[in-house]
């Protein structure tokens, strides 16, 4: 998700603070970058082309992972679950969010820096702004793929330099939660990384859009909410 091939300047995207929201984030500069880093932003709604990819087709890497004994987790706000280990301390903050948007959004820290999940309102094309900037800014170009899992249709992104690793699963139309909620779910992998992209694919695998039928009586720890 993170960062979005300009060779000649450098790109620095930030984020106004807005009054009611608890952080400001800022994408880092992009100079002397031969793989993402964490975007930590909503990319700016942008009218610029969308750059095709140089490969439409990627393969999924298995979910068969040993992560030790798993936990399910929810957010009764954002209508979500999905499985971690039992030692992970995930936790959910507002963003603030750019001009041009409206609604919320929302970043769920699942692992540190490196596994996290964007959520945010569906109005105009965020969606689309999210695969425009992994198009345009990740390097190498990320390669594309169309994948289902629990009901959920996303547009998965890998760009991979050796040992460094980068995915963005953006949930595509048509899939969004009951409360109009989409979301955005990255992680990062490198050399120094305690855990491998089968892990991170494993946890992925399980996470679901919750009804609001159901919502109320699902089960699950509840995510730390930071104020």
């Amino acid at each position: 998700m993170r960062l979005f091939a300009f060779l000649c300047f450098l790109i620095l995207l930030t984020i106004p603070f807005s009054s009611g929201c608890t952080r400001s984030i800022s994408a880092p500069s992009e100079e002397n970058q031969t793989i993402p880093t964490r975007t930590t932003t909503f990319p700016a709604l942008t009218t610029s082309p969308v750059i095709t990819p140089s490969s439409t087709t990627a393969s999924i890497p298995t979910v068969t992972a040993t992560l030790g004994p798993l936990k399910t987790i929810k957010d009764s706000q954002l209508w979500f679950t999905l499985q971690v280990p039992e030692s992970w301390v995930v936790t959910t903050e507002q963003l603030s969010i750019p001009a041009g948007y409206r609604g919320l959004g929302f970043e769920t820290s699942l692992y540190g820096k490196e596994f996290y999940i964007f959520t945010y309102g569906i109005t105009r094309n965020q969606d689309q702004d999210f695969r425009n900037y992994y198009r345009r800014f990740w390097t190498p170009l990320p390669n594309e793929t169309t994948v289902t899992m629990n009901g959920v249709s996303y547009d998965r992104f890998e760009s991979k330099s050796g040992a460094n690793i980068s995915v963005a699963y953006v949930v595509r139309k048509g899939s969004w939660n009951e409360r109009g909620y989409a979301s955005v779910i990255e992680y990062f992998i490198d050399s120094d990384s305690q855990y491998q992209q089968k892990d991170f694919e494993s946890v992925i695998s399980t996470f679901r859009y919750v009804t609001a039928r159901d919502i109320g009586s699902a089960t699950g720890e509840e995510i730390i909410r930071l104020e």
